[in-house]
């Protein structure tokens, strides 16, 4: 037999079985991604995307030395913001994240990124516990607040900063929400807490979901 009478399956080298199991399982993984994007335009997912260390119980070290999944930063200038996990103070579990004023710089916050893409057009709320001691706030913002913002090349394209759900002064621990709709071209969502100027603010338990369309 001439080899270009020969059958594909022995010019491949591939069964027929095998071939027809491989198409199979790709069509199966096509089938539940477009499934995927067809519920997320319908203003569902089939679950929210997984924070690193929401609560702040693991032990192992993150960025710079932060906690496993989270970054710090500050207006820049002199350390002004401590970030540390307290092990006395906690609204769940063994451990919180203690924000701490140690300078002139007006604000310190710590965050993590999640990806974007499942959530565009959609409303997502971000949720956490907090406490406070002493925080007066500034000019730029009311004690500590929670925030969410929608990246894309790095910037932000949109932004709930939780102006109007702030813990002021010295507060008890208090479940915060804040949302925000995702853009359709968000590549990232960024999503932590800011403290404003003097005193102290504990965090724990963040939990972002996203909110059932018609809610």
């Amino acid at each position: 037999m001439a080899a270009s009478e020969r059958p594909v399956a022995a010019m491949t080298g591939v069964r027929p079985a095998v071939r027809f199991a491989a198409v199979a399982v790709a069509s199966c993984l096509l089938h539940a991604m477009t499934l995927d994007v067809a519920m997320a335009q319908a203003g569902e997912v089939s679950s929210p995307p997984i924070l690193i260390n929401a609560g702040f119980e693991s032990e192992r070290s993150g960025p710079a030395g932060n906690p496993e999944g989270w970054w710090s930063l500050q207006h820049a200038g002199d350390p002004s913001y401590k970030f540390e996990q307290d092990r006395e103070v906690r609204h769940s579990g063994d451990k919180s994240l203690r924000i701490s004023n140690i300078g002139r710089e007006p604000f310190g916050s710590i965050y993590q990124t999640v990806p974007a893409t499942m959530m565009r057009g959609l409303t997502v709320q971000l949720a956490a516990w907090l406490l406070t001691e002493g925080a007066s706030g500034n000019r730029f913002g009311k004690g500590a607040s929670l925030h969410l913002q929608a990246m894309k090349a790095g910037h932000p394209i949109a932004h709930n900063h939780g102006k109007d759900q702030a813990a002021t002064g010295t507060s008890d621990w208090t479940r915060r929400e804040i949302t925000l709709r995702v853009p359709a071209d968000a590549e990232q969502l960024e999503l932590g807490v800011t403290l404003f100027g003097p005193g102290k603010a504990w965090v724990d338990d963040f939990v972002l979901t996203v909110v059932p369309a018609g809610n």
